[in-house]
C-alpha cells in the first residue's frame, strides 16, 4: 500500500516545480514586455493616477478576518461591525496595509514590470531608496511608512491578534493622494475596520507609538526597478532570486 502513496508524492512534487518554473517564466515575461515601454515621465505620471485610482477601488474592503468573531454562531459585536452594518468577517476579500500597496502593484503588474513578493512593509520600505523630508514634497501615489513600538501588551503570545518586532520597527504604511488638505492618504489602518482615505496621514495608532515617520518616493518603482537597497536585508525570498545550480528550481537559461 506504500508504493502508491509514494508515486503520488513524486507526481505532485514534479506538478509543483512545473508550476514554480511557470511562474517564474511569466514573470520574465513581464519584465521584458515591460521594458518595451518607453518609461517617459508622462508615463510614469500616469502610471502614479493609476496606482492612486487602483488603490481606491479598494475602500471598504475590511483589514483583516481574523480580528471578528468567527463563530458563525455568534454575532461580531465589535466597533467596526456595529459601524459597518454588518458582518465584517463574511466579506470575501481582506487586505491589510502592505496587502493593499501589493494587491494594487499586482493589478498593474504589467506597467510596473513586476509583482511584489509576499514581503510586508519593511520589505517595501527596503525596495524604495528615496526619502524625502516633508510631505509637501510627496506626490500622489508615493508612500508614507510609519515606524514604531508595539505596545507592550500587543506582543502578549496570548493574544490572538499580538504582533511581533518588524524589521526596521516599520509597522504601517499608507499611499499619499494630497487631496484638499494636502495630507490626505489612502490606508488600511484600523484593525477591525476597513480601507479608508483620511484627510491626514497623523494619526494615533491603537497598537504601536509612533517613533518616525518616512516619506517616501515610488519613481524606483515607476522605472521598473524591484530589489532591496538595504545591506542588511536582501529579502532574496520575495524577489525571486536565481536558484543556485544545485536547486531543483535551477533552470539553464537559453536564449529563445
Amino acid at each position: 500500500m506504500a508504493q502508491p502513496a509514494a508515486v503520488s508524492l513524486a507526481d505532485a512534487f514534479v506538478e509543483f516545480r512545473e508550476r514554480k518554473l511557470l511562474e517564474k517564466k511569466k514573470l520574465r515575461e513581464l519584465r521584458a514586455k515591460a521594458n518595451e515601454k518607453k518609461r517617459t515621465q508622462s508615463f510614469k505620471s500616469h502610471l502614479r493616477r493609476k496606482f492612486v485610482e487602483q488603490a481606491r477601488r479598494y475602500l471598504g474592503v475590511p483589514y483583516g478576518k481574523r480580528f471578528h468573531v468567527l463563530d458563525d454562531d455568534k454575532e461580531c459585536d465589535c466597533e467596526g461591525c456595529v459601524e459597518a452594518g454588518r458582518q465584517l468577517r463574511d466579506d470575501p476579500s481582506f487586505l491589510d496595509c502592505c496587502a493593499l500597496v501589493r494587491k494594487c502593484v499586482h493589478d498593474l503588474r504589467e506597467d510596473f514590470g513586476f509583482v511584489l513578493g509576499a514581503g510586508n512593509q519593511a520589505f517595501q520600505f527596503d525596495t524604495l531608496p528615496i526619502r524625502v523630508g516633508s510631505v509637501d514634497d510627496l506626490e500622489p501615489g508615493d508612500l508614507i511608512f510609519f515606524a514604531g513600538e508595539y505596545y507592550s501588551d500587543m506582543a502578549d503570545p496570548d493574544r490572538s491578534d499580538k504582533c511581533r518586532k518588524q524589521k526596521h520597527d516599520m509597522v504601517h504604511v499608507e499611499i499619499f493622494v494630497g487631496g484638499e488638505t494636502g495630507k490626505a492618504v489612502i490606508g488600511s489602518r484600523e484593525k477591525q475596520k476597513w480601507i479608508k482615505e483620511y484627510d491626514t496621514y497623523e494619526f494615533e495608532s491603537k497598537s504601536w507609538k509612533l517613533t518616525e515617520t518616512f516619506f517616501v518616493k515610488i519613481d524606483t518603482w515607476l522605472n521598473g526597478e524591484l530589489k532591496s537597497h538595504c545591506k542588511e536585508h536582501p529579502w532574496h525570498k520575495f524577489l525571486g532570486e536565481k536558484h543556485a545550480k544545485n536547486s531543483l528550481f535551477f533552470v539553464e537559461r537559453t536564449e529563445d
